[in-house]
């Protein structure tokens, strides 16, 4: 089986570096010191299984999506990167979970985001009556492109895995939402533009979001009307 190597610094956070713009992004991994830790990857037929039951957004859903990227507006200053999860049961989504806590977000940038994913796992335990089996983890790209980045998908196993030590059964998905600068533009309403990727516009930005499996294989989406 093939495994990857995370090695896990002094202070507990892993560390990729990045090419061109995107400089560095971090993962805080809690209750991991001392020696690099080893997990072992997903097959890519489990994984590819999981992502061909697909995933289905409805429009509240889309609509809090959209509010929560445009939230970290603020003026004369570049948006952030934002992390947040949408969650459900089997293939439907009926939960976006913010995350606007100093405990799941420590830091922020244009280029990068540190998070803790058990700490995600708590507030999405913490926010539902029961814990869902579907989590879908999403993290903003702004002015960028709903593409994975080399440090996604070096990352993505190792965030399913310490999201599966948690919830064992759960079916784990990303998604990287692109978001465009403002500009005033009449609003257009949620269409899938392509396997795995959802466009829309509000009335100031374009929304893109593209969805994926661990493994970096695109994951089918439809909208629910």
């Amino acid at each position: 089986m093939k495994r990857i190597k995370v090695g896990i610094g002094g202070n507990g956070t892993v560390r990729i570096k990045l090419k061109k713009t995107r400089k560095t992004e971090r993962v805080d991994m809690a209750g991991m010191e001392g020696s690099p830790a080893v997990y072992p990857a997903p097959s890519a037929a489990s994984a590819t299984a999981a992502g061909r039951r697909g995933l289905a957004l409805s429009h509240p859903i889309l609509s809090q999506m959209e509010i929560r990227v445009e939230s970290v507006f603020r003026p004369k200053e570049p948006d952030v990167e934002v992390v947040y999860a949408l969650t459900g049961y089997g293939t439907s989504v009926d939960h976006l979970h913010k995350f606007s806590s100093n405990e799941v977000v420590a830091h922020a940038t244009p280029e990068m985001v540190s998070y803790i994913a058990e700490k995600m796992v708590e507030h999405i335990r913490a926010e539902r009556a029961e814990m869902p089996n579907l989590i879908v983890h999403v993290h903003s790209h702004p002015l960028g492109t709903p593409a994975l980045s080399d440090v996604d998908k070096g990352t993505m196993p190792e965030v399913a895995a310490r999201i599966r030590a948690i919830v064992p059964d759960a079916t784990v998905l990303f998604g990287v939402h692109a978001v465009g600068s403002e500009e005033r533009r009449p609003r257009a309403p949620p269409e899938r533009v392509s396997e795995n990727a959802v466009r829309w516009s509000s009335i100031t930005r374009v929304h893109e979001v593209a969805f994926f499996d661990e493994t970096a294989e695109p994951v089918e989406v439809r909208i629910d009307w």
